[in-house]
């Protein structure tokens, strides 16, 4: 027999792809705007344009080894995916999946450049990744996020990570989620370390009682939102049935009144049986002996959804294997009784 023919669109490199596919031509849509603004052309940006052992490009890593890219060079990265600048070839660049962005000071303009290809890529650009970690976005720029994933603006996106931007603050996530509440296809949105206080909960309570919302997981570790703030979150989360993972670490939830108040509150929306919660995480919040009786309620031997419930060592011993529950991978223990049972007496 003759030997298969190779299938072309698989083996295609830099410079041989069609129209919108090629990296290539994307790097020198990027340089070109580059110099048209007066932008130094960024290393990082055309080592990941011109990695042929990641062919086809559909992901962009972007860090701060050749220094931060800045607001400056994100408009002109995302102005070359959207191929919209003067004189640029190609059109937008189809193939891109995920971005993701580390301590490059993109700041506010940076990433409204980044809103702007979430609101306007429509069927060309369909991110369905982006991370942007420490990168001094403030509310401006969670405003321009949270604008273009409101409702039918993008339907593409499927997680949100801001992690680390203590600059976004409370303000920040109220502006952000001005536009999540009415979002409908995001699925995991993660806001650790981005100094939201207790009046945060507010907001992500109003995500949550978004009964289109997609939400499946929400991070919210290290941040302030005490008990005061829990208590507020509680309010959407009692009606939410779609959010599986809830993560609350280091949130100064500790055992005064007002967080035994919202930790009844927490209680009360564990014990809802329309509640899809299965992970709930918070290590490193000093509930007390207090704080874990009021839980107790909700977590015995009959709340089977529950599969992970972290605390941390702080309680006494007793309190701490009656709320404790550490997902420990069901499905690899099936398999094993499976082979067990195969097995002749």
């Amino acid at each position: 027999m003759p030997p298969k023919k190779k299938d072309n669109k698989a083996s295609k490199g830099p410079g041989e792809a069609v129209e919108g596919e090629d990296p290539a031509v994307l790097l020198q849509n990027y340089q070109k705007f580059c110099k048209l603004i007066g932008m130094p052309i960024h290393g990082k940006v055309v080592q990941c344009l011109n990695d042929e052992e990641n062919f086809p490009i559909e992901q962009l890593i972007i860090d701060d080894d050749f220094g931060p890219l800045g607001p400056g060079g994100t408009r002109a990265l995302m102005t070359a995916i959207m191929g919209s600048g003067q004189g640029m070839k190609g059109g937008p660049y189809k193939l891109l999946k995920s971005i993701r962005i580390w301590r490059s000071n993109i700041a506010d303009d940076g990433a409204a450049s980044i809103a702007e290809v979430l609101r306007l890529g429509g069927v060309d650009v369909q991110l369905q990744y982006l991370e942007l970690l420490d990168n001094n976005i403030g509310p401006r720029g969670g405003l321009a996020l949270g604008t273009a994933l409101s409702r039918r603006h993008n339907l593409s996106l499927l997680t949100l990570k801001l992690d680390y931007n203590s600059t976004l603050g409370t303000e920040g996530v109220i502006e952000l989620c001005k536009g999540l509440r009415t979002n409908g296809t995001l699925k995991q949105i993660h806001l650790s370390y981005c100094g939201i206080d207790e009046n945060g909960g507010d907001a992500i309570s109003d995500i949550l009682e978004n009964a289109r919302s997609a939400l499946e997981v929400i991070n919210l570790n290290g941040n302030k939102l005490g008990g005061i703030g829990l208590g507020k979150l509680c309010k959407g989360l009692y009606v939410n049935e779609k959010c599986e993972k809830l993560m609350l670490a280091d949130n100064n939830i500790e055992h005064d009144e007002d967080d035994l108040k919202a930790l009844e509150r927490f209680r009360d929306c564990l014990m809802n049986p329309t509640l899809a919660l299965t992970s709930v995480d918070l290590m490193w919040n000093r509930i007390g002996e207090e704080g874990a009786t009021v839980l107790i309620p909700a977590l015995g031997p009959e709340n089977t959804k529950i599969t992970e419930f972290l605390v941390d060592l702080t309680l006494p011993m007793p309190l701490f294997e009656q709320i404790f529950r550490k997902d420990s991978g069901k499905k690899g223990k099936k398999g094993k009784k499976g082979k067990g049972k195969g097995k002749k007496k």
